[in-house]
């Protein structure tokens, strides 16, 4: 009897213990289950978030635009390919105005984190460098982490040169025409006023006004042409081409002009060469550079054509006696209306020929250059590809 006493409890204990071990088994194995699903869960969300991370850097590496994303503090966490490329390696971890050295840069930041609205892009030259920046702020709640700061940065630099040299070539082009176009009109104006009533004088001023129409026709021309040799819709067929042609053909039209200033052209010794050329554009180079060697050249001076091979190409050269060219003119010489210092000022032609010049060898593959001192004459050069014998022998069987 004393015995029951004893099981007893122990059953009622020992069953409870078991129901308390059945019960901790079940919460154990809900406990593994939701483990189970929250590593699901843990593992959806990071692979979610790697995905993002392929997609943000993707992106990034897709615009054009440089990328900097930073910090409070102007330190930045991430950027683009394209930041690297125009600001160079190793900026994470770097504050803006380390990277840059740009205060401009930074005061960009500043404005766009207490402004209310997005402000404008901005034009900041950097180095040399025109850049378009834009700066964002991200929105944030007041219990989330701080905001976020964003940059883009977009070279503009040869955006920039184009539009100053359009604007150029718009004022130059007024210019050019507002000559000849106010001439007329004063030798129109004085026709009108009685002078076409005097034979000897409205003559005298037809033929005035004939010379400015041809100036305009001149310049319309060049323009024309200048403007389909840049696009490409000029054709430049390339052939081979006997050099001695080419330089006969561009001298001969031009030795009448030479003679009214006493100049002499002297052509030396021409090698017997084919060069891979279009004859009518390469005469239309050569002419250009002699004929503006001639403007600037003195009564009774000379202009020597010459002309040079090596192995691949052949060099022509058009040297003068004149003026020459100074050192600040040089480098802009082939540029389209430029004008040169006083000595170098043209009294006609357009302000175009050089510029041509230079397409037109640039459409061959080749080079153009001038050389000058100035008070010592100029050298105008450009080279043409030579064509080997094999080739310039079965061309002109054909």
């Amino acid at each position: 009897m004393e015995n029951l006493f004893i099981i007893i409890p122990l059953l009622l204990i020992s069953g409870s213990l078991g129901a308390l071990l059945w019960k901790s088994r079940q919460q154990l194995r809900l406990l593994e289950k939701r483990l189970q699903q929250a590593e699901l869960v843990r593992q959806g969300i990071s692979d979610q978030l790697q995905e993002a991370i392929v997609l943000r850097d993707a992106m990034l590496k897709i615009v054009d635009d440089a990328v900097l994303v930073m910090n409070q503090k102007h330190q930045i966490l991430h950027v683009n390919p394209a930041a690297e490329k125009l600001l160079g390696t190793n900026l994470v971890g770097k504050t803006l105005i380390r990277a840059t050295q740009d205060h401009e840069m930074e005061a960009i930041l500043d404005e766009a984190r207490e402004a209310t609205d997005e402000i404008p892009e901005q034009l900041v030259d950097l180095d040399g460098k025109m850049l378009r920046v834009r700066a964002f702020i991200s929105e944030t709640e007041p219990n989330e982490h701080t905001p976020l700061e964003l940059m883009t940065m977009r070279d503009m630099t040869e955006m920039v040169r184009l539009g100053r040299a359009r604007r150029e070539m718009v004022a130059n082009i007024s210019h050019e025409l507002r000559t000849p176009i106010t001439s007329i009109g004063l030798l129109v104006d004085t026709l009108l006023n009685g002078a076409i009533e005097k034979p000897r004088r409205s003559k005298k001023m037809l033929v005035d006004i004939r010379r400015e129409v041809d100036t305009l026709t001149q310049l319309v021309e060049e323009m024309r042409y200048l403007s389909r040799i840049e696009s490409g819709q000029m054709p430049i067929k390339l052939l081979p081409t006997p050099l001695e042609e080419i330089i006969q053909g561009s001298i001969e039209p031009l030795q009448p002009i030479a003679e009214r200033k006493n100049q002499h052209i002297i052509v030396e010794s021409v090698p017997h060469v084919c060069v891979l050329a279009d004859l009518t554009h390469s005469q239309r180079v050569l002419k250009n550079i002699v004929h503006n060697a001639h403007k600037f050249t003195r009564e009774g001076g000379e202009i020597r054509v010459s002309a040079i091979t090596n192995a691949e190409e052949v060099t022509i050269r058009v040297t003068d006696n004149g003026p020459g060219i100074s050192s600040d003119d040089l480098p802009r010489i082939f540029e389209r209306f430029y004008q040169a210092s006083p000595s170098r000022s043209r009294g006609d032609g357009t302000g175009l020929g050089l510029a041509i010049a230079r397409h037109i060898i640039i459409a061959h593959g080749g080079k153009i250059w001038a050389e000058s001192k100035e008070g010592q004459g100029a050298t105008f050069s450009f080279t043409l590809p030579l064509v080997e014998e094999a080739a310039s022998s079965s061309t002109e069987a054909v």
